[in-house]
């Protein structure tokens, strides 16, 4: 699943950096596609929370492709900034707890739901204080920001395409993977911290 999940990420770049560079010469903020990105996952979620999945899947997906487009403009453009950067990383957050929650509305388990919502901020947060101490934690852990996103979308196609019951022992799995990566994520930083 890991090995497919990096073979669709790797896909989705190849679609992304020639759009991040038209909307550049368009002359698109960057910031404007990460407020667009949070727009469209509250539309998710209110479509989940409504049972509208497919126009919620929908909406996921032009919500991860925002979030995922709006670095690559501010790079190509060469606008990036702090202010950029925090408004992204904030909204990132915001994104991830209505991408997750809305599982509730579909039946899932809401004790398991807000465990996986605070597992997801957990291993951001991780990311971010252990980058602020100066060290390096992109590609560390199992399931990053990209994967997990990925895992909704197809826990969302499960549960319409085959049942609900296959598409929860997914929402296990990814329950299972993110807790795993918040323990490898801890142990890199205090490895790398004692040394």
């Amino acid at each position: 699943m890991v090995v497919m999940l990096t073979r669709i990420r790797k896909q989705v770049k190849r679609i992304i950096e020639p759009l991040a560079e038209t909307l550049a010469g368009a002359n698109i903020r960057a910031n404007y596609i990460t407020v667009l990105g949070l727009i469209f996952a509250i539309i998710y979620f209110l479509e989940i929370m409504s049972y509208n999945i497919i126009l919620g899947i929908i909406f996921l997906i032009i919500s991860a492709l925002m979030d995922a487009i709006d670095g690559e403009v501010a790079r190509v453009s060469n606008t990036v900034s702090p202010f950029g950067s925090f408004l992204d990383s904030t909204l990132d957050r915001v994104e991830d707890i209505l991408y997750i929650s809305a599982f509730i509305f579909l039946g899932f388990s809401s004790y398991l739901v807000a465990i996986a919502v605070g597992l997801s901020l957990v291993i951001s947060y991780i990311r971010a204080k252990a980058e602020s101490l100066g060290l390096k934690m992109e590609g560390r852990g199992i399931i990053e920001r990209g994967e997990r996103i990925i895992f909704v979308l197809i826990i969302l196609l499960v549960y319409v395409i085959v049942n609900k019951i296959v598409s929860v022992y997914i929402f296990y799995i990814f329950l299972m993977l993110t807790a795993i990566t918040v323990i490898q994520r801890f142990y890199v930083v205090y490895s790398l911290l004692r040394k």
